[in-house]
């Protein structure tokens, strides 16, 4: 068979949308995302998320009294390509710093151990592109960050007391 180079040009074009499919493997459907708070640990933070017209919305407090201090909408991918760099998506909010969470499959201890990123919003949309590599390991021992043993991906109020208003949207794997 004899390749034009249209047809070259069609079979690359389709190669990048199936890598593209296979690195995004985020749902942007909220029934696969759920909230975690630190009252399963005693805490007092509150979150409530929703979500219309293709936007997460985050709303809620987060409080360190009682040892609390941690509210997060978090979702656990089918699976997640070794060759996956980071996470990217478009946030809006209150003037305030989120970070975004990682837990790795495996052993970790303590059982909570992750790794995060932060960034910083104002009221406009802003893209936000994280590479994997800025990422810090927190709380103790865990697997090395290796995007094909991602546990969980979420969006975090974390460590200090503060009111939660975050929007995201086009949540994808890079």
């Amino acid at each position: 068979m004899i390749y034009t180079a249209t047809m070259k040009k069609i079979f690359s074009l389709l190669l990048l949308i199936i890598s593209m499919s296979t690195f995004s493997d985020i749902s942007n459907n909220p029934s696969s995302w759920y909230i975690v708070t630190d009252q399963v640990m005693g805490g007092k933070s509150e979150l409530e998320a929703g979500f219309d017209d293709g936007v997460f919305s985050l709303k809620g407090y987060v409080t360190t009294v009682n040892n609390g201090g941690f509210v997060r909408l978090a979702h656990r991918p089918d699976s997640v390509d070794k060759e996956v760099k980071g996470i990217r998506f478009i946030a809006k909010g209150n003037n305030e710093t989120y970070e975004v969470h990682v837990t790795m499959q495996g052993l970790r201890m303590p059982p909570w151990a992750y790794h995060s990123s932060t960034f910083d919003v104002s009221s406009e949309w802003q893209n936000f592109e994280i590479n994997f590599s800025d990422f810090e390991k927190k709380s103790g021992m865990s697997p090395r960050l290796n995007p094909s043993n991602i546990r969980d991906i979420s969006f975090a109020g974390y460590g200090r007391d503060f009111d939660v208003d975050l929007k995201v949207k086009e949540i994808s794997f890079y």
